[in-house]
């Protein structure tokens, strides 16, 4: 399992070096603009975030020592899903739409909130939700 991971990783990773290589070499050669490649590498980041943040939540780990932290560590991997597949299609349409200078910098703001807003659930899930143990007497 962790071998087949491991290669679509590197698979993907392959794809996306070739096409950013050869969207270099378009800009180089006056095929298509500077900013065009620049921007057409960045919604290719953009998209690549939402497609990895979409399978968080599906995959399947060793189950935990109980059911109440598996039921936490799903919880948590589900808001991380959502929220970094939202940051990823957002970032990607600030790249497709807005003018460089703002994508360039704007960008960056709804990943960036997406990462404390799941840092900050995963937080909450595991020390705020424990049960509360009744005191010994």
């Amino acid at each position: 399992m962790m071998i087949k991971r491991l290669g679509f990783a590197l698979g993907l990773a392959a794809v996306f070096l070739a096409v950013a290589a050869g969207l270099r070499f378009a800009a180089n050669e006056a095929m298509i603009s500077a900013d065009l490649a620049q921007r057409a590498v960045q919604v290719m980041i953009g998209l690549g975030l939402a497609a990895w943040a979409n399978l968080m939540p599906k995959q399947i780990s060793e189950p935990r020592r109980s059911i109440e932290a598996e039921t936490r560590s799903q919880a948590a991997l589900r808001v991380a899903g959502w929220s970094m597949t939202l940051a990823g299609l957002a970032y990607a349409g600030f790249w497709a739409f807005a003018p460089l200078p703002v994508a360039d910098t704007v960008s960056m703001v709804p990943v960036a909130a997406a990462m404390v807003l799941t840092l900050g659930y995963a937080v909450w899930c595991f020390t705020a939700c424990r049960p509360i143990t009744p005191a010994s007497n």
